[in-house]
């Protein structure tokens, strides 16, 4: 109980911390801020610490807000999961006990070496790859105007194909989907909804593949497909070197035989799949097809009618985790390898390796079918059968129409409104122009936003405005190629938004609360395959580094039943101390930009130095080394008291410094003061006597002396009353008395 009031006080504490204006108002003072900062690095630790125990992957430090908050957020989840498995074992309700045991593969996984071998994370990335596109009979057209559907024909139609442009609400013009009725009056068959016995797949080397490459092929694969009523279908696209993205590789399985088709040999050509995609008799397995849908549109005129969507299927049974590679451990038992996500699908020839990749998510995918299809019925009811409820949410997946990114002029605030950032007009300025100018040559080299400036990268320009083109070059690490090529126009900009004249920024911040429904244009910035902003911390972490042992299998060790924490013992903190790497701590990162503005500083400082040295050598002086770096601005510092007795240890190595003219002066200045009885008139008379010229000292060279003449000249006189008066108190030597 005492640990939940702890929860409460520490939940109400952190609600009553300032927030917006006010916390940027509390930030300023230093005290606030050290306080804050040193309480927010001990609240990381501990949740470092707890991550770490629960053996969640990721590193919560170093992160920016929006990254930790999603690390915690999904390690929550990850920790609810598990409660929640555990005490629905202890009630004997789960009902496939078998999956949290470590798994016995089919006997053909169990003895794959490729399998195995996938087990490196291995990052593949083609740089040198010839850009697909260009051989495209239909060119790319990425102008900001509504996409036309690419159908000829339409085949299994209730109505005739008319593709005429229609007005929303909006005044924003489109094509209609060309399956809109179909869908809309869809009805699933009735065999469709029973569920029959599900049988395990065969294993990937006693299934018959075939590569389609041609148009013959591409034949003899339809005629096969028009005999069976199930398919499972999935789609591998790449979107970093292009601007709209393209499919590169379809696969399609049957219960008989798997299928990889190259999609970018065959673009124009594989419409006539169109007579089986749309054919309401049979049924097409997709896995999260949010995506593959619109690019079947976009790149090769194909749509869908009765599709069952197993990601739908498993946001309805409340499965924990939603993605493909869960469901194929949870019913068949088989270890997916999400290695090649970030594989460059434009490379020609295939890997063995990604084509097993490939093979496997759609192998597997129609018993997954099946088995999901028995869940889904043991959970309905007489009011209500969720397996139709799942053709009809893939139904409305169907409908989407596939659109072109269009420019408005709020597009930009998507962006802004993510970054969480406080711009003023002028950065505000930069933003919306960079943005665009962005926008236009992805669309006229056909390359991602992404590749010609990530998002961070534009965000930082707009947010620090750089003086020097130099400067822009430092806010972007590592530097992408189209900046440095276009480095004259990005400075361009900055400098006019530089000029804008500043308003309230309160007032910039209403703009934060706009609907996000006005902004249409989608924020393309392309996943790149170094940039894992917008990827899960997972993917990031797993992948291999030099210092990594890439000869080390990593296997998931799964519990019987509970999940055992790691226990924290002494015995840990022993193996810590005799490591052979021990490592940083403490460090702090700066980013390019920072160090720029330092070496910024550094060169005034050098330059300022550089002048004195040659206006000295121009005067024929020795030049005075001792130059502060905090003030430049000054030519000499006056010497101190303890520095001038120390390099003087006489006052006859001050005369000869001195012109005779200011020793005479100092002479008699010492004997008007000793015989101050004498009259005004003796002390003239013996000033004309001794031949005295008054001295001007504005003729005086002062800078000969380095301006310290007058100090020089005072500090004599001091030193050398105090050697008279050692003199007069000097007490004679005592004799030695004599016998």
């Amino acid at each position: 109980m005492s640990d939940f009031k702890t929860v409460i006080e520490g939940t109400r504490a952190s609600n009553n911390l300032p927030s917006g204006v006010n916390w940027n108002f509390y930030n300023s003072y230093p005290k606030f801020k050290k306080a804050v900062s040193s309480r927010q690095n001990h609240v990381l630790k501990l949740i470092s610490a707890i991550l770490k125990n629960q053996k969640i992957p990721g590193n919560i430090r170093g992160k920016d807000a929006d990254h930790q908050f999603e690390l915690v957020e999904e390690g929550n989840d990850t920790i609810l999961d598990r409660v929640t498995h555990n005490i629905d074992t202890l009630n004997g309700s789960f009902k496939n006990v078998g999956v949290t045991v470590t798994p016995k593969a089919f006997a053909s996984e169990s003895t794959d070496n490729t399998q195995a071998a996938n087990k490196k994370r291995i990052l593949v990335h083609g740089r040198n790859i010839e850009r697909p596109q260009i051989k495209f009979k239909i060119k790319v057209d990425n102008r900001p105007v509504p996409f036309k559907p690419l159908l000829t024909s339409k085949p299994n139609s209730k109505t005739p194909l008319d593709l005429c442009l229609e007005t929303n609400e909006d005044g924003i013009m489109f094509y209609k989907h060309p399956y809109q009725l179909e869908l809309e009056e869809f009805k699933v068959p009735v065999e469709h909804l029973k569920v029959s016995t599900a049988v395990q797949p065969a294993s990937l080397e006693d299934t018959p593949f075939v590569e389609v490459y041609t148009e013959e092929q591409l034949n003899s694969m339809v005629l096969h497909l028009q005999t069976v009523n199930e398919l499972a279908i999935d789609l591998e696209a790449h979107s970093y070197r292009t601007y709209q993205g393209f499919t590169c590789l379809m696969q399609i399985s049957t219960r008989n035989a798997d299928y990889i088709i190259d999609t970018l040999c065959l673009r124009d050509k594989l419409h006539v799949l169109n007579e089986i995609f749309t054919n309401p008799a049979v049924v097409k397995v997709f896995h999260g097809a949010d995506s593959d849908i619109p690019w079947l549109q976009r790149d090769l005129g194909l749509y869908v009618v009765n599709m069952f969507d197993t990601y739908q299927a498993a946001k309805i049974l409340n499965f924990s985790r939603k993605g493909l590679e869960f469901l194929l451990k949870h019913y068949c038992n088989v270890d997916a390898d999400k290695t090649f996500q970030l594989y460059d699908w434009r490379t020609r020839p295939l890997s063995a390796e990604a084509i097993f990749y490939a093979r496997c998510d759609t192998h597997y995918l129609l018993y997954v079918y099946d088995m999901i299809k028995k869940d889904l019925m043991a959970m309905s009811t007489n009011q209500c059968n969720y397996i139709e409820l799942v053709f009809q949410r893939s139904a409305d997946v169907c409908k989407s129409r596939y659109e072109v990114n269009i420019l408005r002029d709020e597009s930009h605030l998507s962006m802004y409104k993510r970054s969480k950032k406080m711009f003023d007009i002028q950065q505000m300025y930069a933003l919306k122009h960079l943005y665009a100018w962005r926008d236009k040559l992805a669309r006229e080299l056909d390359e991602s936003p992404g590749y010609i400036l990530p998002n961070h990268m534009l965000l930082k320009i707009s947010e620090m405005l750089p003086k020097e083109s130099f400067g822009i070059l430092a806010c972007c690490s590592p530097v992408p190629p189209l900046v440095r090529q276009c480095l004259h126009e990005i400075h361009y900009i900055v400098k006019n938004a530089r000029e804008q004249t500043f308003e309230n920024a309160e007032k910039l911040n209403e703009d934060k609360s706009f609907s996000q429904d006005v902004i249409k244009h989608i924020d393309v910035d392309m996943i790149s395959l170094h940039d894992y902003s917008k990827s899960k911390e997972t993917e990031a972490d797993s992948l291999p580094t030099l210092l990594n042992d890439l000869n080390k299998l990593v296997e998931d060790e799964i519990e019987l039943v509970y999940f055992t924490p790691q226990e924290i013992t002494i015995f840990q903190e022993m193996k810590k101390k005799s490591r052979k790497h021990i490592g940083l701590t403490n460090i702090v990162y700066k980013q390019p930009y920072e160090l720029y503005l330092k070496t910024i500083k550094y060169n005034k400082v050098l330059k300022k130095s550089s002048e004195i040295k040659e206006q000295i050598s121009d005067s024929n002086e020795p030049v005075n080394a001792s130059i502060p770096m905090e003030c430049p601005d000054k030519l000499y510092l006056t010497p101190q008291v303890k520095e001038i007795k120390k390099n003087i240890s006489d006052l006859s190595n001050v005369k000869k410094e001195i012109p005779n003219t200011i020793i005479r002066e100092i002479t008699l200045e010492e004997q008007s003061s000793s015989t101050s009885s004498t009259t005004q008139n003796n002390a003239n008379n013996s000033k004309k006597n001794n031949g005295f010229i008054p001295h001007k000292y504005e003729k005086t060279d002062f800078a000969k002396y380095h301006n310290q003449s007058k100090e020089v000249l005072l500090i004599a006189k001091r030193l050398q009353k105090k050697k008279n008066k050692t003199k007069k108190n000097k007490k004679p030597k005592r004799l030695q008395k004599t016998v």
